[in-house]
């Protein structure tokens, strides 16, 4: 439903004749022996109130337990339907990654109270913490179409535009915003972020550091600083911003991620297994962050840890694409073929659309002597790989090699 029509939907309850109390109550109340009854309330009930559920909220998040404070959050907001406690609900549940949870809440206060925008934009980012960019964008529209002066409305719908993969257009929204609050730390930072994803590094370097100024130690505006900063090619710096951000946000597991990849290009690579290690164990669900801490274990000589890093990647949804293969290679370096072979096929059956898993089986095939099925495997991979895979050549190779074994 558009702005407009939840205005008017509103509207029209608002403006319906109110009933006459005696009028209500006559159906009851003739021949005068008739008397309403009264439900007596739950004396338990009657001593707590939506105050006193939030701050159990508060206290239950305070000692990490998510499901109470989400159950308190909803008690009172049941209680008492207020803007700042869904708010604060809503930032509780993304930040501890119950995005869709997020967007439960925030979409009940929308639809509970259409005339107040505050509402919409707290829906509008909830949808972007969940990744629902292009409804994130209508919703924050809304905002903009009822009130153009307002800059978290463009600030909203530029943060979807550019996580809908549309940079330009929502650095856009985002300059727009930071025009109308040039002193607001948030929008500013999040112009900065829109900057840095459509590639304009320099333009991002300059908002980011505004937005630490305005900001203080805040750990995103940290973190993308030192992102950018890696993409200047200015890797040292880079890891003093990222080690700001995480003691700014020492649960910021992209943080920690990041200070990997850059401790790594800085050739610090035990510093960068800690680093990876902790993104992980912050971040399960996320593969990316166990396949680096796996890659740091191997390249430490971790060979057994590096394995089950790569197991936990894999054990993420949706897996890591590399995790496989690099699992693969290594039981075949430690001579473990028949487990390697076992493995192999066992992914492949499950993602058979996983190329270089291909490569891999023929070469375990090969190392086996079984060279009829080290060629199919392998003309498979030549068949379906990139044409500048470099393991193209490779491929070819054993191809012509195992062709001769065979009797």
């Amino acid at each position: 439903m558009t702005t407009l029509r939840r205005l008017l939907a509103s509207t029209a309850f608002a403006c319906r004749t109110a009933v006459p109390v005696a009028a209500a109550l006559g159906a009851v109340a003739c021949g005068g022996k008739s008397k309403p009854s009264v439900e007596e309330p739950d004396p338990d009930q009657a001593k707590t109130t939506d105050a006193d559920e939030l701050a159990a909220a508060r206290k239950a998040a305070s000692a990490g337990d998510v499901d109470g404070a989400d159950t308190h959050y909803r008690a009172a907001a049941k209680r008492n339907l207020q803007l700042a406690t869904v708010r604060e609900h809503v930032q509780f549940l993304l930040a501890h990654d119950r995005a869709r949870q997020a967007v439960e809440v925030a979409k009940g206060y929308y639809e509970a109270k259409p005339a107040d925008s505050n509402g919409s934009l707290v829906y509008a980012n909830a949808l972007i913490g969940a990744g629902e960019y292009a409804q994130a964008a209508d919703i924050a529209g809304e905002v903009v179409e009822l009130d153009a002066k307002n800059p978290a409305g463009w600030a909203a719908r530029g943060r979807a535009a550019v996580g809908a993969g549309r940079a330009d257009e929502g650095v856009e929204d985002l300059r727009h915003a930071v025009e109308l609050a040039p002193k607001d730390g948030q929008v500013v930072r999040a112009y900065g972020i829109a900057l840095e994803t459509a590639g304009k590094v320099d333009e991002a370097a300059l908002q980011l550091r505004a937005a630490i100024e305005l900001l203080g130690e805040d750990a995103e505006a940290l973190m993308h600083m030192g992102i950018v900063r890696m993409a200047q090619v200015a890797n040292s710096e880079a890891i003093g911003w990222l080690n700001r951000a995480t003691k700014a946000d020492p649960n910021l597991a992209e943080a920690w991620f990041n200070l990997a990849i850059a401790q790594n290009d800085m050739g610090d690579n035990f510093e960068a297994e800690v680093s990876a290690q902790k993104a992980s164990s912050l971040a399960p669900d996320i593969s990316k962050y166990s396949y680096v801490w796996g890659e740091m274990l191997r390249i430490n000589k971790k060979p057994e840890a590096a394995r089950d890093a790569y197991a936990k990647a894999l054990d993420a949804k949706p897996p890591h694409p590399k995790a496989a293969v690099k699992m693969a290679t290594m039981m075949a370096e430690a001579g473990q073929y028949a487990d390697a072979e076992v493995f192999l096929t066992d992914i492949i059956n499950k993602d058979p659309g996983n190329t270089p898993l291909y490569f891999s089986l023929g070469m375990v095939y090969s190392a086996q002597k079984k060279y009829r099925l080290a060629v199919e495997a392998l003309e498979h991979f030549v068949d379906k790989a990139q044409a500048n895979d470099p393991d193209r050549g490779r491929a070819l190779a054993e191809i012509k090699a195992a062709k001769r074994k065979i009797r």
